[in-house]
């Protein structure tokens, strides 16, 4: 799916929630995660990604984003991969739906769950956003080792170790000390 197929998945879901239950105060919020919030945010180098990977969204949008085979509103298993308190850094996506407010996650918190990962399709995200100068370098490092953040959401020591070892060789990769 290229940027344009993401936004239309989206907008057409958005537009089913409207015909389905008219007005909704507040908004329900999604959260993008994976390829598709890298796209939408235009924060990656590659154009394409394969599904939109739904992090976060209220059983009622989940029912209707299940009849549409390129969302996958089944993503709970990246709660081990998002430093803890990523909902205080959400990122609106800038598209014009009328019900539903898209976010995604933080570029730095993308980046941990990138890392985590660390497929070359993850690798070549997150190398994009450092390319463009879209890292905040001091706010990663934060998110990394801060035992507040990432460390607090791995399921265990070891996984938490491989984040470390990645991202330093991600910050050795990008000239950072």
């Amino acid at each position: 799916m290229k940027t344009a197929e993401l936004v239309k998945a989206l907008l057409d879901v958005d537009e089913e929630v409207f015909l389905l239950h008219g007005e909704i105060n507040p908004h329900p919020t999604v959260v993008i995660v994976g390829g598709a919030a890298f796209l939408l945010r235009d924060l990656t180098t590659r154009n394409v990604t394969h599904d939109i990977d739904v992090f976060v969204a209220d059983s009622m949008v989940r029912q209707v984003m299940a009849s549409y085979p390129n969302i996958n509103g089944a993503v709970a298993s990246y709660a081990d991969q998002i430093p803890y308190n990523f909902e205080d850094r959400l990122v609106p996506i800038n598209i014009p739906s009328r019900t539903i407010d898209y976010m995604t996650p933080c570029t730095e918190d993308l980046a941990v769950m990138k890392l985590y990962a660390s497929r070359p399709n993850d690798i070549q995200d997150i190398d994009g956003a450092a390319q463009r100068g879209l890292i905040d370098w001091e706010l990663l490092e934060k998110l990394v080792y801060d035992h507040n953040e990432a460390s607090a959401s791995a399921l265990s020591p070891n996984r938490y170790k491989e984040l470390v070892y990645f991202y330093e060789q991600f910050k050795e990769k990008w000239g950072q000390q």
